[in-house]
């Protein structure tokens, strides 16, 4: 569609829409997005004041104090200070999650992922992030996104930042298109509930409602607390490049029917396995503290039994780069967690036992990393739970928001790099 043809479609929809004309002669001025406009035109929710607000912020980071980019890894140390200094509400608790030594490990192992950040200054002020993947849902393969990470600086909310740095994706992050966004939120996080009702009218129109808990389909994982491993180790050992054929099939028949599950591929899974990529190589790009690997075939395990893996799951130490920091609003008592996760799990049908031992045995080494629980998403497996009892794990239960009424997701599967 040529320029020309566009101004004269969104002159007649501002006529139809009853909207200044004036305003239509400052977005051109301004050059906002023509395309844009007309989107917001056709789908029939947006406004005048809304269209206004819109160009306000476009004036403020074009040509205003304020702009708006995808961070790099030169944002490390930026990137942490932001964190350190955006703490989530839940109940009596103030929640700081902190990132570092390297802040982005967690959107390494994420798939098609986008950083957003506002800066004012050289200072980052608010952050959101997204990232795109093909999964399954209701027996079909679509497109979607998964909203993240969206943090403000405390020194600087209630201005409307949350707002615009999630608005940055339809401008940097919404180059793949998908049908719909899911995302989870904590329990008791009603401030962001009532952000989002703010901000977004009908964000939670297709989503379960729960009584004294914010909206969203129940979704648990199990953390064990670490303790050392005295059980059964025979036949469990680290991956080699050989059994990564297997253990795809492995995953994909152990997770064949669960909404938000992404069929795996040989190089799905080495690729995965690759992130954070090592080397003396990038010493003067981010620096030898910051050069391990955030997950990598070492971290890997199989179960061997007569000479064929019958289950396979990975450890990833989330709590090296990430970590919860509680504090008790009205006492002031605190604690920090760090926790590893599982990831990639797989095991033959029949074979829960030789599963239910390789996580004992991650539990092992999640106390020799000197982390606190390991976390597993075990709600498909209640008989694997079942036999990990004795460890006697603590649930932590989060509302998983699907924004689509159709198609509808009744098996989630949880995968920890998005969580």
């Amino acid at each position: 569609m040529l320029l020309a043809d566009r101004i004269e479609q969104l002159e007649t929809a501002f006529r139809e829409k009853g909207w200044p004309t004036d305003l239509l002669q400052r977005a051109i001025e301004l050059r906002f997005p023509k395309d844009m406009l007309l989107r917001w035109a056709r789908e029939g929710w947006a406004n005048a004041e809304f269209i206004s607000r819109r160009l306000d912020w476009h004036d403020r980071l074009t040509r205003g104090d304020l702009r708006g980019r995808e961070a790099t890894l030169q944002d490390n140390e930026a990137f942490q200070e932001l964190w350190a200094n955006s703490p989530e509400e839940l109940g009596e608790w103030e929640v700081t999650t902190e990132r570092g030594p390297n802040a982005f490990a967690q959107f390494l192992l994420q798939e098609h992922v986008t950083v957003l950040v506002l800066e004012q200054q050289g200072s980052l002020i608010a952050t959101c992030a997204f990232a795109s993947r093909i999964v399954n849902v209701a027996g079909t393969q679509l497109p979607v996104h998964y909203g993240q990470a969206l943090r403000v600086h405390k020194d600087h909310r209630r201005r409307g930042y949350g707002d615009q740095v999630r608005s940055l994706g339809w401008a940097i992050g919404g180059a793949k298109p998908t049908i719909a966004q899911f995302d989870y939120m904590r329990s008791q996080n009603f401030a962001v509930v009532n952000w989002w009702q703010k901000y977004s009218p009908g964000f939670f129109d297709d989503v379960p409602k729960r009584e004294g808990d914010v909206p969203g389909i129940s979704v648990a994982v199990l953390q064990y607390p670490a303790r050392g491993f005295d059980g059964d180790s025979s036949g469990i050992r680290t991956a080699r490049r050989d059994d990564i054929s297997r253990c795809v099939a492995l995953i994909n028949r152990t997770h064949r029917g669960d909404d938000l599950f992404r069929t795996y591929t040989e190089e799905f899974l080495l690729e995965r396995l690759g992130a954070g990529y090592s080397g003396p190589h990038l010493d003067r790009w981010i620096g030898p503290e910051r050069q391990q690997s955030v997950y990598g075939l070492n971290d890997f395990y199989v179960v061997e039994e007569g000479g064929r893996v019958v289950a396979c799951a990975g450890l990833w130490d989330r709590g090296r780069d990430v970590r919860d920091r509680w504090r008790h609003i009205v006492t002031g008592d605190g604690k920090v967690v760090e926790t590893t996760a599982v990831l990639d799990i797989g095991f033959v049908r029949g074979h829960g036992q030789a599963l239910s031992r390789l996580l004992g045995f991650l539990i092992g080494e999640t106390n020799r990393l000197g982390r606190d629980f390991l976390t597993v998403p075990l709600d498909r497996f209640p008989r694997v739970a079942a036999m990990l009892g004795h460890y006697e794990p603590v649930p932590e239960v989060r509302a998983l928001r699907w924004g689509v009424a159709d198609p509808k997701i009744t098996r989630p599967h949880t995968d920890l790099v998005y969580w």
